[in-house]
């Protein structure tokens, strides 16, 4: 428990000096929540090495040639590396979105290694495995990280060496943070550890039916529009490569009609999944329904969240931090939109991640 305390005073110390203050022309949760979609990004991650991740095929314990493609991107100097950090992206997203690699760049600059993961039927990945992710996709995340772990054992024999124990941390961004909780929860009960070392949450959904009522809002017609054409675009191409949808016109008008993210998640995602419902799908993958029974299977965990998120209600997170979980640290601001938290000196939730991690 002194572990935990030192963190939280170290990271207190950091957080007092340096509270979030929107920027200009970056005012308002919605320009927050839309700056990285006008910015084009001129970095370059040094290094990358692909990983091609075996996972079972969906709704199976059986291997049939799935695979998830990740992304490893090293340090400058591998031999002072503080820990790897897993990195998944949120609803419509892939390891190409602007937010994603920027932080993944600040991380690798500070001594971090970092996987950027594609999740199933996500970007590039789509051709290596069958299907489309959810937020319950628990038995690929976990598959990917006990790969990697014998991964680092191998490549790394002499960091290991040194080091027995070079933590495992995970980012999750919006629903790729709920993904992460979920596979925290899911893990298998009878392993003493937890799956991750430390995960940092940003803007991420505890409760996923106020969110899927918070988008379909008028106020967010656009976004909800914009969102869908992603995943009607990821659906589309799944199917395409699966040599089912040339031939089935009813199924294209399907994913043609869709109207909201509800409705197609009541029509694809649930069932594919396994889940009876769309309340039953949006119920069992909600974190917030099962953290406080299997609190022990959770790491340290960061929550950041903005009041003025339009995508995703705060108000989850405000209840879990009502809790007064000692392994939970919260970062509730009145500002910042939907993993947004831009300011004068960059994005503020990456540099408050980074220092969270080194203050382990």
């Amino acid at each position: 428990m002194g572990r935990s305390n030192s963190i939280s005073s170290s990271f207190s110390n950091y957080l007092e000096n340096n509270p979030f203050r929107e920027v200009l022309p970056w005012i308002g949760g919605d320009l927050q929540t839309l700056r990285d979609t006008f910015v084009i990004d001129f970095g370059k991650s040094k290094k990358n090495k692909k990983i091609i991740f075996p996972i079972n095929k969906m709704l199976s314990e059986k291997f049939e040639s799935n695979y998830l493609l990740g992304f490893l991107e090293l340090p400058e100097n591998v031999n002072t590396l503080k820990g790897f950090v897993l990195i998944t992206h949120g609803l419509g997203g892939s390891t190409k979105r602007f937010g994603l690699r920027r932080i993944s760049r600040k991380l690798a600059k500070n001594g971090f290694g970092v996987i950027k993961l594609n999740l199933r039927g996500a970007g590039s990945a789509r051709y290596l495995a069958s299907g489309n992710y959810c937020a319950r996709c628990s038995n690929d995340v976990i598959s990917v990280i006990k790969y990697f772990k014998k991964l680092i054992n191998l490549e790394f024999k002499d960091l290991m060496k040194r080091n027995n124990n070079v933590p495992i941390y995970g980012v999750g961004l919006s629903l790729g943070g709920t993904i992460l909780l979920n596979a925290c929860l899911d893990y298998d009960k009878n392993f003493r550890e937890t799956l991750l070392d430390g995960l940092a949450c940003v803007s991420s959904p505890l409760d996923l039916s106020s969110c899927s009522l918070c988008i379909e809002k008028s106020r967010n017609f656009v976004y909800q529009k914009w969102l869908l054409h992603r995943l009607k675009n990821q659906l589309w191409n799944g199917f395409n490569d699966e040599g089912k949808i040339l031939s089935n016109e009813k199924l294209r008008k399907k994913i043609k009609g869709l109207k909201s993210i509800r409705e197609f998640d009541e029509k694809f995602t649930a069932p594919s999944w396994g889940f009876n419902s769309l309340e039953d799908y949006y119920v069992k993958s909600s974190p917030i329904f099962r953290i406080q029974k299997l609190i022990k299977k959770l790491p340290p965990t960061l929550f950041i969240h903005a009041m003025d998120d339009p995508w995703v209600p705060y108000k989850a997170t405000l209840d879990l931090k009502k809790e007064s979980i000692e392994k939970f640290s919260f970062l509730i601001t009145k500002k910042g939109g939907h993993n947004g938290f831009h300011s004068i000196n960059g994005c503020w939730s990456d540099e408050a991640v980074k220092n969270w991690f080194m203050s382990f």
